[in-house]
């Protein structure tokens, strides 16, 4: 048991410390004006994951055929992450009449009450953003991520429609958006 406990703490910590090294990278990729963004396969499908939100629902991706899901790599406490949840909760709004929901994966390990304290206090997002704590990184690894800010955008039918960074380029994301819910 105990090896167990220390192989899943040496994980976590290379994933943190892969993370952090990949969003310090795209931020001096920002501060030089580039975006990494790319149109993803229409024919590839979205791996399933399941998650409770902060406000204690199960959100599962493979349940929400049909719609449009919009899911976002973040970190409580980030500086660029927090600058992103203002477009995002703006287009869980703009866009929830259209079948769209829009997902924070959260990956600074704080428990459902802090991050509740975090998204809906201080940054003030509204409850049709869902928030939901990555609890050991699982949904990371199955997307392969490398970066906080890294957003997908689900078609109707399961398949990767988007994916990419968007941060600084605010536009890029409604866009995408609006074309899967086409």
């Amino acid at each position: 048991m105990k090896r167990s406990g220390h192989h899943g703490g040496v994980l976590r910590r290379r994933l943190s410390s892969t993370l952090f090294a990949a969003s310090a990278a795209v931020l001096i990729a920002f501060a030089g004006g580039a975006v990494a963004a790319t149109a993803a396969s229409a024919s590839a499908g979205a791996p399933d994951f399941s998650v409770t939100t902060i406000d204690g629902k199960t959100f599962t991706l493979g349940a929400q055929r049909g719609k449009v899901i919009v899911f976002d790599f973040l970190q409580a406490g980030c500086s660029s992450c927090a600058e992103q949840v203002p477009v995002l909760d703006k287009s869980a709004a703009r866009f929830a009449s259209k079948g769209v929901r829009v997902l924070v994966v959260d990956l600074s390990g704080g428990s459902a009450h802090a991050l509740r304290s975090y998204y809906r206090g201080k940054l003030a997002a509204s409850e049709r953003l869902l928030v939901a704590p990555d609890t050991g990184f699982k949904v990371a690894q199955r997307y392969r991520v490398t970066a906080t800010g890294m957003t997908y955008v689900v078609g109707r039918d399961g398949s990767i429609r988007w994916q990419g960074l968007w941060l600084g380029k605010e536009k890029v994301l409604p866009r995408a958006i609006a074309q899967a819910a086409a």
